[in-house]
């Protein structure tokens, strides 16, 4: 179990029981269907100690928030409240363990007390991109730059099926023809220190890229310019950063904002 806070959802455990129930729900479950498949699913950690109490807490609050609380939940979560032994995980720091009593009190008297009416909890919209491996995009910054991003592959999540993207290791005003385009290797990243210092340029060099309130890349300043040749890796490629058609924009424009401008013919 990865406990980070004193907060009841600031463990790994309680996160991932709070995001799986829903997802049954989602997918159309009945509550008790649901509850049934949470309780076999985690019944090995509901055999121990140390993560019995994430368990029921987290499941018995989603529930109550959703107007869903099952009384067999709600009475094994308030007994594990009640029996103090979750508060012993926290006795060698007074400071959190004093927030954690509270986040336990709360959690008790939210599901001791009226419940709210029962939500309905719908499958979020799934965005699908249209693009494909091999798709090469281009963003132009303020500085007349090209930023030129291959689709590596497409990623199927749960909520989005969206492209990873890699930069092409270019700097320039025009996109080169498809021989040059072809030839391009993929931008290094640069190392960072994990020590508050500002990003380098090109920190990140990859990303799997979501639409977010309707954004796609087309509107967010994208253009397709060519396809290019698959690489090896790429079918198994992953990246270490997530990000939107919101956001990609702002990156790519402090990266290329101390490259100059390359005329080409």
């Amino acid at each position: 179990m990865g406990a980070w806070g004193p907060g009841l959802f600031s463990d790994d455990t309680a996160c991932d029981v709070r995001d799986e129930y829903r997802e049954k729900l989602e997918d159309g479950l009945t509550d008790d269907e649901a509850t049934q498949r949470m309780l076999t699913s985690y019944a090995e950690a509901l055999d121990d100690p140390d993560e019995a109490t994430s368990v029921w807490l987290a499941l018995a609050v989603t529930q109550s928030k959703l107007g869903r609380l099952d009384p067999r939940v709600r009475d094994h979560a308030i007994a594990a409240i009640d029996s103090g032994a979750d508060l012993a995980r926290w006795s060698d720091n007074p400071r959190l363990a004093a927030k954690r009593r509270d986040a336990l009190d709360k959690a008790r008297a939210q599901l001791a007390g009226p419940q709210p009416q029962r939500k309905k909890v719908r499958r979020p919209r799934r965005h699908v991109t249209d693009l494909q491996p091999g798709d090469v995009l281009s963003y132009r910054a303020a500085n007349g730059n090209l930023a030129l991003l291959r689709v590596a592959r497409i990623d199927d999540e749960r909520h989005s099926v969206a492209p990873i993207l890699i930069a092409l290791d270019f700097t320039g005003t025009r996109t080169p023809p498809q021989p040059e385009l072809d030839s391009l290797g993929d931008k290094p990243e640069t190392p960072f220190r994990l020590d508050g210092s500002p990003l380098p340029p090109w920190a990140s060099a990859s990303w799997r890229v979501a639409a977010f309130k309707r954004t796609d890349y087309d509107t967010a300043g994208f253009q397709r310019a060519g396809h290019t040749i698959a690489r090896p890796g790429d079918p198994a490629f992953h990246t270490r950063t997530y990000t939107s058609w919101q956001l990609l924009p702002r990156e790519l424009e402090r990266n290329l904002t101390d490259a100059p401008a390359t005329p080409q013919p």
